[in-house]
């Protein structure tokens, strides 16, 4: 604490007892603390309503058209222009890396257009929808979202691609935990594990 800040309360607490020396028989200071006390309390609940009601409303689920800067039927240059060049691409499938961790964000077009955008990483406080994201268990998803439009199995079988139509979301998840998710467009279909490679396409 510094002097100053010492010297206010000090300052503070001294006015607050001589106030209630020069006043203890004509104020009623019992009903000032107890009205105090409950205003406090009020405000304390009230403020904890307003965050929650905030909570609520921030993690609602609403169809999204948007994600990472990327929307559902941008075409390639577009994309170029918002995120530059791919660190890698594999025809229908662009792949831009972060070069400071190793998250990544997958593009899937179809044609000429964005079918997919997906987030692939391993912070799980970094992106997430409806407040979704790395991390969250199985049963959370169905909770939130409902029963998935369709669920593609990885040829290992070790991975699922849940895809929920009504929200234009997919969730890929290993060990019933979410490890990559994002938007897609359902006019082209779920996203689906491409059978030579195992991966999205």
């Amino acid at each position: 604490m510094e002097v100053g800040t010492g010297i206010f309360l000090a300052s503070l607490v001294l006015g607050l007892v001589l106030l209630y020396g020069q006043t203890k028989d004509r104020w009623g200071w019992k009903k000032i603390l107890v009205r105090v006390l409950w205003g406090s309390i009020a405000l304390g609940c009230l403020t904890a309503l307003l965050i929650w009601i905030y909570g609520k409303y921030e993690t609602r689920v609403m169809a999204q058209t948007e994600f990472l800067s990327i929307v559902l039927g941008d075409k390639a240059p577009d994309v170029k222009f918002k995120k530059g060049n791919p660190s890698a691409e594999d025809g229908q499938v662009w792949l831009y890396r972060n070069s400071s961790s190793e998250n990544e964000a997958v593009v899937i077009f179809k044609g000429t257009e964005v079918k997919g955008v997906l987030y692939v990483g391993s912070c799980s406080y970094c992106y997430k929808i409806s407040g979704l994201g790395i991390g969250t268990d199985y049963t959370e998803l169905r909770e939130k979202l409902g029963d998935p439009t369709s669920v593609a199995i990885s040829p290992d079988q070790l991975r699922r691609l849940a895809s929920f139509e009504r929200w234009n979301l997919v969730f890929q998840l290993k060990e019933n935990r979410v490890n990559a998710f994002g938007i897609y467009d359902p006019k082209f279909g779920p996203i689906v594990f491409s059978k030579q490679t195992s991966d999205t396409e």
